[in-house]
């Protein structure tokens, strides 16, 4: 049975924003439910996702910065 946390909890743990955690939540990358206003995550889903990060250290890759940027027209 999972053991469910509080985003507020979650963010303490992982030492992330709490509305980067929620965020994590709607890109469903953290295994939660919603029980009246709250959501509820599901611990081991946050382990799991922190070991990931981890595990992925300085391979992690921003593709927005490697758009292509305009060139500029000599004049």
């Amino acid at each position: 049975m999972p053991e469910w946390i509080s985003v507020q909890e979650a963010a303490e743990i992982s030492g992330y924003h709490i509305e980067y955690v929620r965020r994590l939540i709607r890109r469903g990358k953290l295994q939660a439910e919603r029980k009246g206003p709250m959501y509820w995550i599901d611990r081991a889903s946050l382990e799991a996702y922190l070991e990931e990060v981890e595990r992925l250290g300085t391979q992690r890759f921003n593709w927005r910065r490697l758009r292509k940027q305009p060139e500029k027209q000599d004049q």
